[in-house]
């Protein structure tokens, strides 16, 4: 009896780290979704406010992303459309995870990667 009891203390306890790794992962997705919009849109706005001063609007894009509670280095693409001065913003970042960044196969679920693209209207 001893041995079973054991047993599933420990499928518990994993069950435990697992979900808390989930919630973790859920809310890294967030916060770097959230970050990747509002850097693009900040960018857009900046870009249509300064009539086309592109380092105005990526320095808008870094704020935005340090607003988030991320690093500035999270902020991985930045891409302005020559044709249409849409801001196109990749974001990414990985979870604090307790265990699944720690196995091989489980890693790509702790990354979380976001890209949004904003219109700036006609400058």
């Amino acid at each position: 009896m001893g041995k079973l009891a054991l047993l599933w203390l420990l499928v518990a306890a994993l069950l435990v780290v697992l979900g808390y790794d989930a919630v973790r992962i859920g809310i890294t997705r967030f916060r770097v979704a959230e970050a990747a919009q509002n850097a693009s849109f900040e960018a857009a706005a900046t870009l249509q406010r300064t009539r086309g001063d592109r380092k105005a609007a990526l320095d808008a894009a870094v704020q935005a992303v340090l607003a988030e509670g991320l690093d500035a280095e999270r902020l991985r693409d930045f891409v302005i459309d020559p044709e249409t001065d849409a801001v196109t913003v990749t974001v990414t970042d990985r979870a604090p995870t307790l265990l699944v960044g720690r196995i091989w196969f489980l890693r790509p679920f702790a990354k979380a990667r976001s890209t949004e693209t904003s219109p700036s209207a006609g400058l």
